[in-house]
């Protein structure tokens, strides 16, 4: 039987199940929230100030800002009216329920790697764990000419996207397998740490090894032991993703700072483990021009005694 086949019955079984269990099942429902915040979909989904999943959030492209949408269960202005099947669409094959192309600011080149069975989970969590905001956002995208023509990401897709779910490495163990799951897909880490080409795709002959998040960089995360992490242990990397000091290599910035606040740290620890495990085996790629790993800029410093007994600044009213 062919692939193809297979995903399909799979999807079904799922989906059958998502109408008849899960949607009353309360563990289904907390398993979806789980894999939820693991792929971190509050974090570009919430705008500054409003409500959870509510979307409206910009996001910064070479193109102009792409806003996030509504992902509540609003049968008005979110996703309420989704099948489960049209969510499995809308993160295996970047299509909204009209048949609309979603722009690939939202990961579904890597949730695609999400197996039939959390995408269902999933489904159950966001349309039963999610609160419903009856509201739009208070912008929409709207990029410039001949971008804003969302059917021609179908040819983007056919040159550059596989929507093949994850398919378990017999050679490896176990651990190195979820931690490839979860890295691959859901946590999505090579949409901010692999460089681009020109046409926006991920170069895969540099996967994870720094790539460009709107005005902040993402940092080589290869074995590489001169730009890369080749010098951090795996614990250290689970201390880093669950939020914890690492002596002498500094907290997380930026939106990895978000990235461990939203999603990361609220992951199991077998969970961290597994994707450290799986990290450190990614093939080292050097970058000629970077000396040193991001860890190594700048030098721990401690200057308690430069304010000790100087007056605080004097605030004054007008």
């Amino acid at each position: 039987m062919s692939t193809t086949f297979m995903q399909s019955v799979g999807l079904a079984a799922a989906m059958l199940a998502s109408t008849s269990v899960f949607a009353a099942d309360s563990e289904h429902i907390e398993r979806g929230r789980y894999l939820a915040t693991a792929g971190d979909c509050v974090a570009c989904h919430t705008a500054p100030g409003g409500k959870p999943m509510a979307g409206g959030l910009a996001l910064a492209s070479p193109l102009g800002p792409i806003y996030s949408t509504n992902i509540t269960p609003s049968k008005v202005h979110g996703i309420g009216n989704y099948t489960l099947e049209q969510f499995s669409d809308a993160l295996r094959h970047g299509k909204r329920a009209d048949g609309a192309n979603l722009y690939p600011a939202m990961p579904y080149t890597e949730y695609a790697k999400t197996s039939d069975e959390d995408i269902a989970a999933m489904y159950a969590y966001f349309m039963h764990g999610v609160e419903a905001v009856d509201a739009a956002p208070a912008h929409t995208t709207a990029l410039p000419f001949p971008f804003n023509i969302r059917a021609s990401l179908g040819v983007w897709n056919a040159l550059f996207h596989d929507a093949t779910p994850y398919q378990a490495d017999a050679s490896q163990t176990p651990e190195w397998n979820r931690g490839a799951y979860l890295s691959q897909g859901l946590a999505h880490c090579t949409t901010c740490h692999t460089p681009r080409t020109t046409l926006m795709a991920e170069d895969s002959k540099r996967s994870l090894s720094g790539g460009e998040v709107g005005g902040w960089y993402a940092p080589n995360i290869t074995s590489d032991a001169q730009s890369g992490i080749g010098n951090w242990t795996v614990q250290e990397l689970v201390q880093y993703m669950s939020g914890q000091p690492v002596s002498g290599k500094g907290p997380a910035a930026g939106p990895m700072a978000e990235a461990v606040d939203h999603s990361l740290k609220h992951l199991t620890p077998e969970d961290l483990k597994a994707i450290a495990v799986y990290i450190k085996s990614v093939p080292a790629v050097g970058d000629g021009r970077v000396k040193q790993g991001a860890d190594q800029f700048g030098q721990p410093v401690d200057a308690l005694h430069s304010i000790r007994g100087v007056d605080l600044p004097r605030i004054t009213t007008p």
